[in-house]
């Protein structure tokens, strides 16, 4: 039955409607076909209107739709996954596209490919050019600037599409989750690795680095500012502890004629990261010094030590003696820099790219991520005093320690 304030003619707030025909639901929008249609979403109601308020009706106002979206985002990491498996960016390059298009290029159905790429449109993957009223599916979408940039061409440096290929290729269900996490001791994919023969070791490195260099691709573009290599002005020389690829130590070199590097790397994978140096003309500025890290002392002495993503894959007492050689073959003054996505200091405040790689690190390593304190600590521990965290990139932190030494995050 019509609400009484359609009988008086005057504007519906929904309050005169008879309780049967009030609706909720778990879809975007349902809307009432009848004199005075009421719309109720599971969306914030301002999303669709200034003058439209949120239900308070449970106590204090708290819901359960925290809980309902993380058991759904995980779809959401699936639609980005497949969407670089099938190479859907790149179908963007020449120009907009409906889902039809996609369907029709990728064969999908055209309602497969509209709920994907209405997916990708709130990842900023792709935009919308010219809006539908009648369908989301025939919405024309076009590529958004940033993933012009990282993910249309799989040949360029600056391509993350390395990296998301890796999570494709060892995704975290939840068994494997589970398996990982129980007491009985795992070998993690990365001992596994290095105890392969030096050929074997060699094959997975290529792999590795191109996903290491996607990861990073950002990070080593802020490092020459963020820690002031790029107005240094005296020679300076970097140490890259398993630098791989030295996409950093590549990008710390050419800001600065005064900086030079020495990337430490296993005897098997040195004429790979010679590769990478001699592509960007740098054979004279960087060397590749080959050892284990684990058992021999590092190159010195430097006036920066850089670790990223090093860390995380190890244990602690680890850690702590790679700390150590990092402090006896420092020059005095010399830093420590530490790249990683750090867990807040409070936990709660942690950012979703440092909880997930958190939880990433239990299948691939023996390690974890870090708290700023708790870094702090180990380091002071090995002789660095006053340390300080500054932003490198995004989700990324940098943090900083003079005195012997300085620890950068």
């Amino acid at each position: 039955p019509a609400c009484s304030c359609h009988r008086r003619r005057r504007e519906c707030t929904g309050k005169d409607r008879p309780a049967d025909t009030m609706l909720s639901a778990f879809a975007t929008r349902i809307i009432v076909r009848r004199a005075c249609p009421l719309i109720c979403s599971t969306t914030p109601a301002s999303r669709y209107s200034s003058s439209s308020t949120t239900n308070t009706s449970t106590p204090d106002g708290v819901t359960n739709g925290s809980y309902l979206k993380y058991s759904m985002m995980y779809h959401d990491s699936v639609a980005f996954l497949l969407s670089n498996q099938l190479g859907l960016p790149g179908r963007f390059v020449d120009g907009a596209k409906t889902p039809a298009q996609i369907a029709n290029d990728l064969n999908l159905s055209v309602r497969g490919a509209s709920a994907i790429l209405v997916t990708l449109c709130r990842m900023d993957v792709v935009q919308v050019l010219q809006d539908s009223e009648e369908s989301v599916d025939d919405i024309v979408y076009e590529l958004t600037p940033s993933a012009r940039e990282y993910l249309s061409d799989r040949d360029a440096g600056a391509c993350f599409s390395p990296f998301v290929d890796t999570m494709t290729n060892n995704f975290t269900t939840p068994e494997s989750l589970l398996e990982c996490s129980r007491p009985e001791e795992t070998k993690d994919l990365m001992s596994e690795h290095l105890e392969q023969s030096d050929e074997e070791v060699a094959n997975n490195a290529r792999h590795f680095m191109k996903h290491m260099n996607a990861q990073s691709f950002c990070c080593a573009k802020a490092l020459p500012d963020v820690a002031g290599l790029r107005t240094v002005d005296k020679p300076t020389k970097l140490l890259d502890i398993g630098g791989g690829s030295a996409i950093y130590t590549i990008e710390a070199v050419k800001s600065n004629p005064n900086v030079s590097g020495i990337v430490f790397e296993l005897p098997a994978i040195k004429s790979i990261s010679e590769e990478y140096i001699d592509d960007a003309k740098l054979s004279d500025r960087i060397e590749v010094a080959t050892g284990d890290f684990f058992t021999d002392s590092f190159p010195g002495p430097v006036d920066m030590v850089l670790f990223s993503n090093i860390l995380h894959d190890w244990p602690d007492d680890t850690n702590l003696q790679l700390i150590e050689k990092a402090y006896d073959c420092l020059a005095p003054g010399g830093r420590i820099v530490i790249s990683e996505l750090l867990l807040s200091d409070d936990v709660k405040s942690s950012t979703v790219s440092a909880t997930s790689i958190n939880v990433i690190m239990l299948p691939y390593t023996k390690g974890r991520q870090y708290r700023p304190k708790e870094l702090f600590r180990r380091l002071e521990r090995a002789g660095f005093a006053q340390p300080h965290v500054k932003n490198l990139v995004d989700d990324y932190d940098f943090s900083s320690q003079p005195s012997h030494n300085t620890y950068y995050h």
